[in-house]
Protein backbone atom coordinates (compact mmCIF):
# COMPACT_ATOMS: atom_id res chain seq x y z
CA UNK A 1 0.00 0.00 0.00
CA UNK A 2 2.77 2.36 0.91
CA UNK A 3 4.49 1.72 -2.44
CA UNK A 4 1.20 2.31 -4.28
CA UNK A 5 0.69 5.62 -2.50
CA UNK A 6 4.17 6.75 -3.44
CA UNK A 7 3.56 5.78 -7.09
CA UNK A 8 0.26 7.67 -7.18
CA UNK A 9 1.89 10.80 -5.70
CA UNK A 10 4.70 10.61 -8.25
CA UNK A 11 2.16 10.26 -11.10
CA UNK A 12 0.18 13.27 -9.88
CA UNK A 13 3.39 15.30 -9.71
CA UNK A 14 4.39 14.37 -13.27
CA UNK A 15 0.92 15.29 -14.62
CA UNK A 16 1.05 18.64 -12.83
CA UNK A 17 4.49 19.45 -14.29
CA UNK A 18 3.43 18.53 -17.85
CA UNK A 19 0.24 20.56 -17.55
CA UNK A 20 2.13 23.61 -16.30
CA UNK A 21 4.58 23.39 -19.19
CA UNK A 22 1.73 23.09 -21.68
CA UNK A 23 -0.03 26.14 -20.26
CA UNK A 24 3.19 28.11 -20.39
CA UNK A 25 3.75 27.12 -24.02
CA UNK A 26 0.14 28.01 -24.99
CA UNK A 27 0.47 31.32 -23.22
CA UNK A 28 3.64 31.99 -25.17
CA UNK A 29 1.93 31.23 -28.51
CA UNK A 30 -0.99 33.53 -27.63
CA UNK A 31 1.45 36.19 -26.58
CA UNK A 32 3.31 35.94 -29.87
CA UNK A 33 0.01 36.11 -31.80
CA UNK A 34 -1.09 39.18 -29.89
CA UNK A 35 2.25 40.82 -30.51
CA UNK A 36 2.04 40.04 -34.24
CA UNK A 37 -1.46 41.50 -34.38
CA UNK A 38 -0.26 44.66 -32.65
CA UNK A 39 2.64 44.91 -35.10
CA UNK A 40 0.26 44.57 -38.09
CA UNK A 41 -1.99 47.31 -36.74
CA UNK A 42 1.05 49.48 -36.12
CA UNK A 43 2.27 48.91 -39.69
CA UNK A 44 -1.18 49.86 -41.10
CA UNK A 45 -1.32 52.99 -39.02
CA UNK A 46 2.12 53.98 -40.30
CA UNK A 47 0.79 54.29 -43.88
CA UNK A 48 -0.43 57.73 -44.96
CA UNK A 49 -4.11 58.58 -45.36
CA UNK A 50 -5.51 60.57 -48.27
CA UNK A 51 -8.64 62.57 -49.03
CA UNK A 52 -8.69 62.95 -52.81
CA UNK A 53 -10.78 65.43 -54.81
CA UNK A 54 -12.68 64.53 -57.99
CA UNK A 55 -14.38 67.05 -60.28
CA UNK A 56 -16.88 66.78 -63.15
CA UNK A 57 -19.42 68.99 -64.95
CA UNK A 58 -22.52 66.79 -64.60
CA UNK A 59 -25.32 66.96 -62.03
CA UNK A 60 -25.29 64.96 -58.78
CA UNK A 61 -27.75 62.34 -60.07
CA UNK A 62 -25.80 61.66 -63.28
CA UNK A 63 -24.19 58.19 -63.79
CA UNK A 64 -20.73 59.77 -63.72
CA UNK A 65 -21.34 60.98 -60.17
CA UNK A 66 -22.73 57.59 -59.17
CA UNK A 67 -19.53 56.10 -60.62
CA UNK A 68 -17.45 58.53 -58.56
CA UNK A 69 -19.35 57.36 -55.46
CA UNK A 70 -18.48 53.78 -56.40
CA UNK A 71 -14.83 54.86 -56.80
CA UNK A 72 -14.94 56.25 -53.25
CA UNK A 73 -16.24 52.90 -51.95
CA UNK A 74 -13.52 50.98 -53.78
CA UNK A 75 -10.75 53.28 -52.55
CA UNK A 76 -11.94 53.03 -48.96
CA UNK A 77 -12.26 49.26 -49.05
CA UNK A 78 -8.99 48.51 -50.87
CA UNK A 79 -6.94 50.90 -48.72
CA UNK A 80 -8.32 49.70 -45.39
CA UNK A 81 -9.97 53.07 -44.81
CA UNK A 82 -6.88 55.18 -45.61
CA UNK A 83 -8.28 56.66 -48.82
CA UNK A 84 -11.51 58.53 -49.46
CA UNK A 85 -12.89 60.83 -52.11
CA UNK A 86 -14.58 64.21 -52.10
CA UNK A 87 -16.77 64.67 -55.18
CA UNK A 88 -17.46 68.06 -56.78
CA UNK A 89 -20.20 67.70 -59.44
CA UNK A 90 -22.08 70.30 -61.49
CA UNK A 91 -18.99 72.39 -62.34
CA UNK A 92 -18.52 73.43 -58.71
CA UNK A 93 -14.81 73.90 -59.36
CA UNK A 94 -15.30 75.86 -62.58
CA UNK A 95 -15.42 75.07 -66.28
CA UNK A 96 -13.54 72.09 -67.65
CA UNK A 97 -10.63 74.31 -68.66
CA UNK A 98 -10.33 75.33 -65.01
CA UNK A 99 -10.65 71.72 -63.85
CA UNK A 100 -7.82 70.57 -66.09
CA UNK A 101 -5.61 73.42 -64.95
CA UNK A 102 -6.25 72.41 -61.32
CA UNK A 103 -5.57 68.73 -62.04
CA UNK A 104 -2.36 69.52 -63.94
CA UNK A 105 -1.17 71.64 -61.01
CA UNK A 106 -2.02 68.90 -58.48
CA UNK A 107 -4.64 71.03 -56.69
CA UNK A 108 -7.40 68.59 -57.72
CA UNK A 109 -6.62 64.89 -57.97
CA UNK A 110 -9.13 63.26 -60.34
CA UNK A 111 -11.53 64.34 -63.06
CA UNK A 112 -14.22 62.83 -65.24
CA UNK A 113 -13.66 65.31 -68.08
CA UNK A 114 -15.59 65.19 -71.34
CA UNK A 115 -13.57 63.87 -74.24
CA UNK A 116 -15.09 66.74 -76.22
CA UNK A 117 -13.10 69.19 -74.09
CA UNK A 118 -10.01 66.98 -73.92
CA UNK A 119 -9.92 66.84 -77.72
CA UNK A 120 -9.03 70.54 -77.67
CA UNK A 121 -5.81 69.53 -75.90
CA UNK A 122 -5.03 66.42 -77.95
CA UNK A 123 -6.47 66.34 -81.49
CA UNK A 124 -6.31 62.56 -81.81
CA UNK A 125 -9.11 62.31 -79.24
CA UNK A 126 -11.45 63.51 -81.99
CA UNK A 127 -11.52 59.85 -83.00
CA UNK A 128 -14.36 59.30 -80.52
CA UNK A 129 -16.52 61.80 -82.46
CA UNK A 130 -16.36 60.25 -85.89
CA UNK A 131 -20.07 60.59 -86.81
CA UNK A 132 -22.19 57.45 -86.71
CA UNK A 133 -19.17 55.26 -86.01
CA UNK A 134 -21.11 53.36 -83.34
CA UNK A 135 -24.70 52.12 -83.74
CA UNK A 136 -25.30 52.21 -79.99
CA UNK A 137 -23.69 52.86 -76.60
CA UNK A 138 -22.67 49.23 -76.12
CA UNK A 139 -20.57 49.28 -79.31
CA UNK A 140 -18.82 52.46 -78.15
CA UNK A 141 -18.18 50.99 -74.71
CA UNK A 142 -16.38 48.00 -76.24
CA UNK A 143 -13.71 50.33 -77.62
CA UNK A 144 -12.42 51.01 -74.12
CA UNK A 145 -9.76 48.29 -74.12
CA UNK A 146 -8.59 48.56 -77.72
CA UNK A 147 -4.99 49.39 -78.54
CA UNK A 148 -5.88 52.74 -80.12
CA UNK A 149 -8.06 53.88 -77.19
CA UNK A 150 -5.35 52.85 -74.72
CA UNK A 151 -2.70 54.84 -76.59
CA UNK A 152 -4.91 57.93 -76.36
CA UNK A 153 -4.81 57.81 -72.56
CA UNK A 154 -1.11 58.71 -72.61
CA UNK A 155 -1.47 61.82 -74.79
CA UNK A 156 -1.95 64.29 -71.94
CA UNK A 157 0.98 63.16 -69.77
CA UNK A 158 3.26 66.01 -70.94
CA UNK A 159 0.59 68.37 -69.55
CA UNK A 160 0.76 66.76 -66.11
CA UNK A 161 -2.36 64.63 -66.64
CA UNK A 162 -2.54 60.85 -66.82
CA UNK A 163 -5.48 59.13 -68.51
CA UNK A 164 -6.74 56.10 -66.61
CA UNK A 165 -9.84 55.00 -68.49
CA UNK A 166 -12.96 55.86 -70.50
CA UNK A 167 -16.40 56.35 -68.94
CA UNK A 168 -19.48 56.34 -71.16
CA UNK A 169 -22.57 58.46 -70.77
CA UNK A 170 -24.42 57.07 -73.80
CA UNK A 171 -24.30 57.95 -77.48
CA UNK A 172 -25.61 61.40 -78.35
CA UNK A 173 -28.77 61.80 -80.38
CA UNK A 174 -30.96 64.84 -81.19
CA UNK A 175 -33.53 66.24 -78.76
CA UNK A 176 -35.56 69.02 -80.39
CA UNK A 177 -38.17 71.48 -79.22
CA UNK A 178 -40.19 70.18 -82.16
CA UNK A 179 -39.66 67.98 -85.20
CA UNK A 180 -37.96 64.67 -85.91
CA UNK A 181 -34.43 64.60 -87.37
CA UNK A 182 -34.40 61.41 -89.41
CA UNK A 183 -33.02 62.90 -92.65
CA UNK A 184 -30.13 65.23 -93.52
CA UNK A 185 -32.63 67.75 -94.90
CA UNK A 186 -34.25 68.15 -91.47
CA UNK A 187 -31.08 69.80 -90.13
CA UNK A 188 -30.98 72.71 -92.58
CA UNK A 189 -31.05 76.04 -90.74
CA UNK A 190 -31.28 74.48 -87.27
CA UNK A 191 -29.18 75.65 -84.35
CA UNK A 192 -28.08 72.73 -82.17
CA UNK A 193 -26.40 73.02 -78.79
CA UNK A 194 -23.42 70.67 -78.96
CA UNK A 195 -20.06 70.33 -77.20
CA UNK A 196 -17.27 72.21 -78.88
CA UNK A 197 -15.04 70.29 -81.24
CA UNK A 198 -14.01 70.47 -84.87
CA UNK A 199 -15.58 67.12 -85.85
CA UNK A 200 -18.95 68.00 -84.34
CA UNK A 201 -18.85 71.42 -86.00
CA UNK A 202 -17.93 69.84 -89.34
CA UNK A 203 -20.84 67.38 -89.10
CA UNK A 204 -23.49 70.01 -88.45
CA UNK A 205 -21.99 72.37 -91.00
CA UNK A 206 -22.15 69.64 -93.66
CA UNK A 207 -25.86 69.26 -92.81
CA UNK A 208 -26.35 73.05 -93.18
CA UNK A 209 -27.01 73.38 -89.45
CA UNK A 210 -24.92 75.21 -86.86
CA UNK A 211 -23.42 73.87 -83.63
CA UNK A 212 -23.74 76.18 -80.65
CA UNK A 213 -21.36 75.27 -77.82
CA UNK A 214 -22.34 76.62 -74.40
CA UNK A 215 -21.82 75.62 -70.74
CA UNK A 216 -24.29 73.06 -69.42
CA UNK A 217 -26.05 75.44 -67.00
CA UNK A 218 -27.00 77.65 -69.98
CA UNK A 219 -28.55 74.90 -72.12
CA UNK A 220 -31.94 74.57 -70.39
CA UNK A 221 -32.83 78.29 -70.65
CA UNK A 222 -31.47 78.38 -74.22
CA UNK A 223 -33.87 75.58 -75.17
CA UNK A 224 -36.70 77.13 -73.21
CA UNK A 225 -36.39 80.53 -74.88
CA UNK A 226 -35.62 79.24 -78.38
CA UNK A 227 -32.02 80.47 -78.50
CA UNK A 228 -31.31 76.95 -79.81
CA UNK A 229 -33.70 74.60 -81.62
CA UNK A 230 -32.36 71.45 -80.05
CA UNK A 231 -29.57 69.79 -78.16
CA UNK A 232 -27.04 67.08 -78.87
CA UNK A 233 -27.90 64.79 -75.92
CA UNK A 234 -27.62 61.30 -74.51
CA UNK A 235 -30.73 59.58 -73.18
CA UNK A 236 -29.46 60.14 -69.65
CA UNK A 237 -28.54 63.81 -70.01
CA UNK A 238 -31.95 64.52 -71.57
CA UNK A 239 -33.37 63.26 -68.28
CA UNK A 240 -30.90 64.36 -65.59
CA UNK A 241 -30.50 67.87 -67.05
CA UNK A 242 -34.33 68.04 -67.39
CA UNK A 243 -34.17 69.06 -71.05
CA UNK A 244 -37.27 66.93 -71.67
CA UNK A 245 -39.32 69.58 -69.87
CA UNK A 246 -38.76 72.08 -72.70
CA UNK A 247 -37.89 69.85 -75.70
CA UNK A 248 -40.32 67.10 -76.66
CA UNK A 249 -39.06 65.26 -79.76
CA UNK A 250 -36.09 62.89 -79.54
CA UNK A 251 -34.54 61.24 -82.61
CA UNK A 252 -32.24 58.32 -81.77
CA UNK A 253 -29.66 59.09 -84.43
CA UNK A 254 -26.63 57.94 -82.36
CA UNK A 255 -24.56 60.44 -84.32
CA UNK A 256 -21.74 60.71 -81.78
CA UNK A 257 -20.23 58.62 -79.04
CA UNK A 258 -19.94 60.65 -75.88
CA UNK A 259 -17.77 59.81 -72.90
CA UNK A 260 -15.41 61.11 -70.27
CA UNK A 261 -11.70 60.70 -70.07
CA UNK A 262 -10.93 59.54 -66.54
CA UNK A 263 -7.84 61.48 -65.51
CA UNK A 264 -5.55 61.78 -62.49
CA UNK A 265 -2.99 64.41 -61.58
CA UNK A 266 0.50 63.14 -62.47
CA UNK A 267 1.92 65.23 -59.60
CA UNK A 268 -0.37 63.49 -57.10
CA UNK A 269 0.07 59.99 -58.52
CA UNK A 270 3.86 60.32 -58.49
CA UNK A 271 3.79 61.14 -54.76
CA UNK A 272 2.06 57.86 -53.88
CA UNK A 273 3.96 54.70 -53.07
CA UNK A 274 3.87 51.98 -55.77
CA UNK A 275 1.45 50.04 -53.55
CA UNK A 276 -0.91 53.01 -53.19
CA UNK A 277 -0.67 53.81 -56.91
CA UNK A 278 -1.88 50.29 -57.61
CA UNK A 279 -4.75 50.66 -55.15
CA UNK A 280 -5.85 53.84 -56.96
CA UNK A 281 -5.64 52.23 -60.41
CA UNK A 282 -7.46 49.07 -59.32
CA UNK A 283 -10.17 51.03 -57.52
CA UNK A 284 -10.68 53.27 -60.56
CA UNK A 285 -10.92 50.32 -62.95
CA UNK A 286 -13.48 48.58 -60.74
CA UNK A 287 -15.56 51.77 -60.55
CA UNK A 288 -15.43 52.37 -64.32
CA UNK A 289 -16.37 48.72 -64.98
CA UNK A 290 -19.38 49.32 -62.76
CA UNK A 291 -20.17 52.74 -64.26
CA UNK A 292 -20.16 51.61 -67.89
CA UNK A 293 -22.44 48.69 -67.06
CA UNK A 294 -24.74 51.03 -65.13
CA UNK A 295 -25.05 53.33 -68.16
CA UNK A 296 -25.97 50.43 -70.43
CA UNK A 297 -28.45 48.92 -67.98
CA UNK A 298 -30.00 52.30 -67.21
CA UNK A 299 -30.51 53.55 -70.78
CA UNK A 300 -33.76 51.70 -71.58
CA UNK A 301 -35.28 52.59 -68.22
CA UNK A 302 -34.51 56.29 -68.67
CA UNK A 303 -35.84 56.29 -72.23
CA UNK A 304 -39.14 54.97 -70.83
CA UNK A 305 -39.13 57.82 -68.26
CA UNK A 306 -38.69 60.35 -71.07
CA UNK A 307 -41.63 58.88 -72.96
CA UNK A 308 -43.73 58.92 -69.81
CA UNK A 309 -42.73 62.60 -69.44
CA UNK A 310 -44.28 63.40 -72.82
CA UNK A 311 -41.28 63.02 -75.12
CA UNK A 312 -41.96 61.52 -78.55
CA UNK A 313 -39.15 59.14 -79.57
CA UNK A 314 -38.17 58.40 -83.19
CA UNK A 315 -35.96 55.53 -84.37
CA UNK A 316 -33.69 56.79 -87.17
CA UNK A 317 -33.84 53.73 -89.42
CA UNK A 318 -32.40 55.23 -92.60
CA UNK A 319 -28.90 56.14 -91.47
CA UNK A 320 -27.55 55.44 -94.95
CA UNK A 321 -28.99 58.82 -95.89
CA UNK A 322 -26.15 60.36 -93.85
CA UNK A 323 -23.41 58.17 -95.36
CA UNK A 324 -21.95 60.71 -97.78
CA UNK A 325 -21.47 63.19 -94.92
CA UNK A 326 -19.98 60.66 -92.52
CA UNK A 327 -17.64 59.17 -95.14
CA UNK A 328 -16.33 62.64 -95.98
CA UNK A 329 -15.56 63.41 -92.32
CA UNK A 330 -13.98 60.02 -91.62
CA UNK A 331 -11.69 60.49 -94.62
CA UNK A 332 -10.76 64.04 -93.57
CA UNK A 333 -9.62 63.00 -90.07
CA UNK A 334 -7.99 59.70 -91.05
CA UNK A 335 -4.80 61.60 -91.90
CA UNK A 336 -4.14 61.32 -88.14
CA UNK A 337 -2.68 57.79 -87.73
CA UNK A 338 -4.26 57.27 -84.29
CA UNK A 339 -7.70 58.33 -85.55
CA UNK A 340 -7.30 55.99 -88.53
CA UNK A 341 -6.34 53.14 -86.17
CA UNK A 342 -9.35 53.92 -83.98
CA UNK A 343 -11.75 53.82 -86.94
CA UNK A 344 -10.19 50.52 -88.05
CA UNK A 345 -10.57 49.06 -84.53
CA UNK A 346 -14.20 50.20 -84.39
CA UNK A 347 -15.22 48.91 -87.79
CA UNK A 348 -13.66 45.48 -87.12
CA UNK A 349 -16.19 44.87 -84.34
Amino acid sequence: MKKKSILILMLIFIIAVVSACGNKQTSGVKGEANAASKNTAANASDKPSYTFKLTTIVQADHPWVKTAEKFNEELNQRSGGRMKLEIFPASQLGKEADMIQQIGAGVVDFGYITTAYMSTRAKSLNAWFMPMLFPNTEAASKMRGTDSATKMLALLEPQGIIGLDWLQTGNHSILMKSGSMETPEAFAGKKIRAPGGTVINDFYSALKASAAPMPLPEVYPALQTGVVDGVNASVDSAWTEKYYEVAKEFTLLNQFSFNAMVVVSKAKLDKLSPEDQQIVKDASKAAIDWGNKYVLDNEKEVLKKLQDGGVKVYEADNKDAFKSVTDEIWAKYSSDPLIKAFIDDATKK
